[in-house]
C-alpha cells in the first residue's frame, strides 16, 4: 500500500537532490539536552516478530526510515550497506524502517539482496525524532541520545562519518566501563 503523502514527501526531495547536491552532505548533529531519543519506537521484523529501538540500548543504532518506491531511498541503501562493510563493529546496529505492507517489503529485499536488517513501521515515528520524509535517518549514540539526523539521501559511506560513528562507538555505554 502507498501512501500519498510520504509519497509527495519523497518526490519533493528528489526535486531537492536533483536541483542541488550540496544539501546531501549537510548532516546536522544535534543539541545533547534536547535529543533524548525514544527507544519505544515499534516495529515489526519481517517474521513478524515486534522489536523497539530499547533492544539496542547501549549500542550506537542508525535507524534509517525508507521506501520501496522511493529512489533516493533505495539509492541511499548502498551506502548503508558499504558504510556497514566499513565499520563492521558489532556496537553498531542498523534499523531499516519501511512504512509500508509487509509483503511489499520482503518482496522488494528478496529481488535486491538486501542484507541489512529490515522492519516494518509499527507506529509512526515518535516526535521526538522529528520526521518529515523519506529518507531521513537518525544516529543514536551509546547513551540512548539522537547525535546525528539527516533528512534525505546522503552517502553514508565517506570518512567523516565513519570517522564521526568511530568515536561514537569509542563512547562506552553509560553503566559500563
Amino acid at each position: 500500500m502507498r501512501c500519498p503523502v510520504r509519497q509527495a514527501l519523497c518526490a519533493t526531495l528528489v526535486a531537492g537532490l536533483a536541483a542541488g547536491r550540496a544539501n546531501a552532505q549537510s548532516v546536522s548533529t544535534v543539541s545533547d539536552t534536547a535529543a533524548r531519543a525514544d527507544l519505544s519506537w515499534a516495529m515489526m521484523s519481517l517474521t513478524g516478530e515486534r522489536i523497539t529501538l530499547e533492544a539496542f540500548r547501549g549500542r550506537v543504532i542508525i535507524v534509517n526510515s525508507w521506501a520501496t518506491w522511493c529512489e533516493p531511498c533505495v539509492a541511499e541503501l548502498r551506502s548503508l550497506s558499504a558504510l556497514r562493510a566499513a565499520v563492521p563493529d558489532s556496537a553498531l546496529v542498523f534499523v531499516l524502517v519501511a512504512p509500508q505492507q509487509r509483503s511489499a517489503v520482503q518482496s522488494f529485499v528478496r529481488r535486491r539482496g538486501l542484507s541489512l536488517p529490515v522492519y516494518l513501521e509499527m507506529a509512526p515515528a515518535p516526535p521526538g525524532y522529528r520526521f518529515e520524509a523519506v529518507p531521513t535517518t537518525w544516529v543514536i549514540d551509546r547513551a540512548g541520545r539522537i547525535a546525528l539526523r539527516h533528512r534525505g539521501a546522503q552517502n553514508w559511506n565517506t570518512a567523516a562519518l565513519r570517522e564521526r560513528l568511530t568515536a561514537l562507538l569509542g563512547t562506552p555505554a553509560p553503566g559500563r566501563p
